[in-house]
């Protein structure tokens, strides 16, 4: 079991926009779309959450089968989200 917690980079601004989140910098240069799944995984970026509680959480909040693979999806988004600068690779 990983015990590390995701945490999202300062300096960053949300704006909900109904199912999906607009993440842009303060400076304002860069814009980020996140569809819902993604949105509830940056929402879980609070330092509080494990890759597995990450996993209870979406399995709660979407229809997910059991036989799905939620974990490795979750990787994913966190993968994507060190890629575009929005949390730390050392975070988790």
């Amino acid at each position: 079991m990983n015990t590390a917690k995701p945490v999202r980079k300062q300096g960053l601004i949300a704006q909900d926009m109904g199912r999906e989140s607009l993440l842009y910098s303060a400076k304002g240069k860069v814009i980020h779309v996140l569809n819902p799944t993604a949105k509830l995984i940056w929402e879980l970026c609070d330092g509080a959450y494990t890759i597995e509680g990450m996993e209870r959480e979406v399995r709660v909040n979407f229809s997910t089968s059991e036989e799905h693979n939620a974990i490795e999806d979750i990787k994913q988004t966190l993968d994507l989200f060190v890629s575009k600068g929005i949390i730390d690779k050392t975070s988790y």
